[in-house]
């Protein structure tokens, strides 16, 4: 996205606010029973990933930080460490995906970029737990969180395939 500042400026704070609310919104929804607790889409992630492939990538990782912060401010500092550690393991995969794809001329679906992201975000969050915790039992919920990250990753892939061209063409 090539426009003056005051738009990339007025895009960023509405992706902000978007993710927020939907990170907020997704704490309201009810744990499902069998996964371990805490498991949620990651729909703010979409407003993240729009940053990271349309606008542009210090948007997105400024984005994925605040996501973390207001983290930090609602759920305290354990869930910060998990959402920061996801958060910037999914962004910096994301962003080498897309440069991988801008260099080699070749596209990568949003669904399989969300699927990559989802799972590597679980992956993050995990090895996260396992440090603040001092065990590596945490580790035995990563097969069940690959599963889930595979399935959020498409839910997610699919909302960003439907809204991207929608919002770009509102950014132009």
């Amino acid at each position: 996205m090539k426009k003056s500042i005051a738009l990339r400026t007025a895009v960023d704070g509405i992706l902000a606010a978007l993710a927020l609310t939907l990170s907020f919104l997704e704490t309201l929804l009810p744990d499902i029973a069998f996964l371990p607790p805490g498991a949620k889409l990651g729909l703010s992630n979409i407003a993240v990933m729009f940053a990271v492939l349309a606008v542009g990538y210090p948007d997105g990782v400024c984005l994925s930080l605040l996501k973390s912060g207001f983290v930090f401010l609602t759920r305290g500092p354990a869930s910060f460490f998990m959402s920061v550690s996801g958060g910037l393991l999914s962004c910096f995969a994301m962003i080498l995906i897309d440069a991988i794809a801008k260099k080699t001329g070749k596209n990568f679906s949003y669904i399989g970029i969300s699927v990559i992201c989802a799972v590597l975000h679980n992956v993050g969050q995990t090895a996260a737990a396992c440090v603040y915790m001092r065990t590596n039992l945490m580790t035995t919920y990563l097969p069940l969180l690959i599963v889930f990250g595979i399935a959020a990753g498409v839910i997610t892939g699919i909302i960003l395939r439907v809204v991207m061209p929608v919002l770009i063409s509102r950014i132009k």
